[in-house]
């Protein structure tokens, strides 16, 4: 099962994991999902298989991102706050945000989201679109990311662009990580630009 795994640890996922083999890998993620899945039932249970490499990725957050688009955006909720957060935490300590706030004026905005950053006050104005995140949340992000290091966060489509959705999967990459996903499983990467309209 995950054929793909060397090639993905080649491209620096599970740097955390790196003394395990690739099938002592899969079960000890495979013991955190049945830890995570009892706290979340109160009792002793053992959910399905990974069915796709995604499932498996999702447990490597210093490296993968799945974030819902539709993430109920509201004052109350500073879902702005938390995407920060866990953009920083997946950084590799090159994106190190301090003093996130969020603000709105009203429950329809405007909104302005701010944090302290590479010795500078960075401050953003995202659309109020419903309960949907503005893009440009992201480019924000990277900006700051690349004063940093040559890596980024990247907009993947997974193999045969299969994970193109509500859920958008951002991946931190350096260039050479990025073709070696490309040519070696055929991951798609588009223009994050052109497809969050940021």
């Amino acid at each position: 099962m995950f054929e793909e795994l060397p090639i993905l640890r080649q491209a620096g996922f599970f740097k955390e994991y790196a003394e395990l083999k690739d099938d002592e890998l899969v079960n000890k993620i495979r013991q955190l999902r049945r830890e995570e899945y009892a706290k979340i039932f109160e009792y002793e249970y053992e959910p399905e298989d990974f069915s796709h490499i995604g499932q498996l990725l999702a447990y490597d957050e210093r490296k993968y991102l799945d974030i819902d688009l539709e993430a109920d955006v509201m004052s109350e909720n500073q879902v702005y706050v938390s995407v920060v957060e866990r953009f920083s935490k997946a950084s590799d300590n090159h994106f190190m945000p301090t003093d996130i706030q969020e603000a709105w004026q009203s429950d329809e905005g405007p909104i302005e989201v701010s944090f302290t950053c590479n010795g500078s006050r960075i401050v953003f104005k995202p659309k109020y679109h419903d309960d949907w995140l503005d893009g440009k949340v992201f480019t924000v992000i990277n900006k700051e990311m690349q004063k940093k290091t040559d890596e980024r966060f990247l907009i993947c489509l997974g193999p045969n662009e299969e994970w193109w959705g509500q859920n958008v999967v951002h991946i931190r990459l350096s260039e050479i990580e990025k073709q070696l996903l490309e040519v070696k499983l055929g991951w798609v990467f588009p223009d994050s630009g052109s497809l969050l309209g940021s």
